[in-house]
């Protein structure tokens, strides 16, 4: 049985491997980070939304993430070109909807934001996964996802902290007494963190999965070449052979 550090060592066996899990780290912190369902006065405060309308509201996002896995991510991963182009798109994605909800309005929110939301989060989690599968050797593949599940449960400790240092800086001085009543940080001053937050993810994934497609890239025109050289080369071999 292999321990946690050899484990780990098979996340960075190759630099293609070793940018696809940072991104899985990078997507799994942002998310929770910027996350605003735990915020009591957020969609009060935003959209003039009652407390016992958000029950609603959730059934009504689990029903779009429902419907978006079954039928929408499949074709849209195919006409994106691939999982690495689909998750950076699907990050830049994610920026520009947070900072869409400054429209403060429930309509669009409820008819745009919302779907659009799901499509993003779906795309990204299924491009990510199925990088991880695609790269990772076949022989080290267990050792990888067991240190990427570690390695996620250990970036998702140090949310809390950082979420607590964030709370305490938006909501110092902030205009929304409400909000700071109840320990929240202004709104406004949230969706604008966050899509700050998601611009520096989109920029640093799409470094690492673009960069790490162009040298995928590379060596598969490597091997491609060597299989040709190869091929020629027993080609000939054979037309001696026969000619002897």
């Amino acid at each position: 049985k292999k321990s946690f550090i050899e484990n780990l060592k098979s996340c960075f066996t190759s630099k293609s491997l070793g940018s696809v899990i940072s991104s899985v780290l990078i997507f799994t912190w942002f998310t929770r980070a910027t996350s605003y369902t735990s915020m009591a006065s957020y969609y009060e405060e935003m959209y003039g939304m009652e407390p016992h309308h958000r029950g609603y509201l959730s059934s009504y996002q689990s029903i779009l993430s429902f419907f978006v896995q079954s039928i929408v991510v499949g074709p849209l991963l195919r006409r994106l070109g691939g999982e690495r182009r689909a998750a950076v798109v699907s990050a830049f994605l994610l920026a520009i909807l947070t900072l869409l909800e400054l429209q403060r309005s429930l309509t669009i929110f409820l008819i745009l934001i919302c779907p659009a939301l799901s499509v993003a989060l779906a795309l990204m989690g299924l491009s990510l996964r199925s990088l991880v599968t695609h790269v990772a050797p076949k022989e080290s593949l267990g050792s990888v996802l067991a240190a990427l599940d570690v390695l996620q449960n250990a970036t998702s400790v140090t949310v809390p902290f950082y979420r607590t240092m964030l709370f305490s800086l938006l909501t110092t001085g902030g205009e929304n007494e409400d909000a700071a009543m109840k320990g929240d940080p202004e709104p406004v001053a949230w969706i604008i963190s966050s899509f700050l937050h998601w611009m520096v993810g989109a920029i640093v994934m799409s470094y690492f999965l673009l960069s790490g497609s162009s040298s995928e890239e590379e060596l598969a025109s490597k091997q491609h070449q060597l299989s040709s050289k190869t091929s020629s080369i027993s080609a000939k071999q054979t037309e001696e052979r026969k000619e002897r």
